[in-house]
């Protein structure tokens, strides 16, 4: 069987693991064979194909010529030493018609060149340069461990060993990959009145957002000659933060809105019932607790849950919350429904993964930035592109995405 290939010619055997290939390749070849290279990948299996495997797959050659010791050429410096063997071996007691040393010669130098342009391994670990350099990169943007994991396996699974040696090609996919993992809550219509709560922790800056929201609308009316002007008003119902009322009365003053208080469910449910005819969007403040406090949480759920009300459940969240933090907030705030996340204090950090990682992850939207203080301009409906040129260290195409993810 072995005399059906040529020396030198690359072949590929996949097992379950390294010891696997090479049970196979003694039992095919004996000892007459070189591992040159080693990869992981994932082969389909099951009906279909619905389940993946991973599997090892090796490179090699096959000796033609007498018997040798088992060599694993996996670095240069061991497959010189191949070279040097094979030759001696080849010219001994041979004619030039069974063997051509410079045919056999070229055939090695190119094998040794294309060794020489794949990226560097590590044979024990069967780690790839280009794919650590971007666990690297991803986790200085904050990703998490579970994304980072998640990407290293697409290009295992994607790319072959000549092209995760091109690292802007890897690069610009992982870009695209991260691209495609954010989703942007899509606009909507709601019969008026439009409820908007916005929901979350302490100090996450949700009075401040309600007023943003409220003067973006007021400002998009007044561009507009032919829009109809929006009637709206303001409902506290917190009663944890010193100051929150004033505050939220501070900027219905400057937006020339109302603003009205409810200390519990009756009170909501008597205001509601008595501003909704005439408004067309209604804002809810809320108190913010601790996502720990899962009292006081179950406590704001009862007093929102007035007959009628129908909800625009936002959660507000800090652009620099920890990933761990992020999930136990997102776990706690869950049983208010809500649509979408309003990501805040967006100019007190440079790093977005986590915000990406752990909203991928629970298959939640982001509806609206925040990155200060001034109501009329630090607010924004969250785009994908704006997140993706924010990715530190990475090299962003910027005109290849704004056409793939542009709006």
């Amino acid at each position: 069987m072995v005399s059906e290939y040529q020396a030198g010619e690359i072949l590929t055997l996949t097992g379950e693991d390294m010891n696997d290939c090479r049970a196979k390749l003694a039992d095919m070849y004996g000892q007459s064979y070189n591992i040159i290279d080693r990869r992981q990948v994932m082969k389909k299996y099951g009906l279909f194909g619905l389940f993946q495997k991973e599997r090892t797959e090796v490179k090699y050659v096959v000796n033609r010529h007498a018997e040798r010791p088992f060599v694993d050429v996996s670095d240069a410096e061991s497959l010189r030493r191949v070279k040097e063997k094979i030759l001696r071996e080849a010219s001994g007691g041979k004619s030039k018609e069974e063997i051509r040393l410079d045919e056999l010669n070229s055939k090695l130098d190119n094998l040794t060149a294309q060794i020489q342009t794949m990226p560097r391994a590590n044979a024990e670990e069967g780690k790839i340069e280009s794919i650590e350099r971007i666990k690297e990169m991803l986790d200085d943007n904050e990703f998490t461990k579970e994304f980072i994991n998640e990407i290293a396996l697409r290009l295992r699974k994607d790319f072959s060993l000549d092209d995760l040696g091109n690292f802007s090609l890897v690069e610009r996919q992982v870009v695209d990959w991260i691209g495609e993992a954010i989703s942007i809550a899509p606009e909507s219509a709601h019969r008026p009145p439009h409820v908007v709560v916005i929901v979350g922790p302490t100090g996450v800056g949700k009075t401040t957002t309600i007023a943003k929201l409220a003067t973006q609308n007021i400002l998009a009316r007044q561009k507009d000659e032919n829009a109809k002007k929006l009637n709206m008003c303001m409902i506290t119902i917190d009663r944890t933060r010193v100051g929150a009322e004033e505050q939220l009365r501070t900027f219905g003053d400057m937006l020339s809105l109302n603003v009205l208080k409810a200390e519990n469910a009756a009170d909501l449910k008597t205001i509601f019932d008595s501003v909704r005819a005439d408004n067309d969007i209604i804002y809810i403040d809320t108190s913010g607790y601790s996502p720990n406090d899962s009292e006081n949480i179950a406590k704001l759920k009862t007093t929102l849950g007035v007959d009628g009300l129908r909800p625009d459940v936002h959660l507000a969240v800090a652009a620099s919350t920890k990933s761990r933090d992020l999930k136990n907030i997102m776990q706690n705030y869950e049983l208010f429904g809500y649509s979408s996340v309003i990501v805040t204090k967006c100019d007190e950090t440079t790093r977005f993964g986590n915000i990406i990682s752990v909203l991928n992850e629970r298959h939640k939207s982001f509806s609206y930035v925040t990155d200060g203080q001034q109501v009329a301009r630090h607010i924004k409906k969250a785009n994908v592109v704006d997140f993706l040129i924010r990715l530190s260290g990475f090299t962003v195409d910027r005109i290849h995405i704004e056409d793939k993810f542009g709006e």
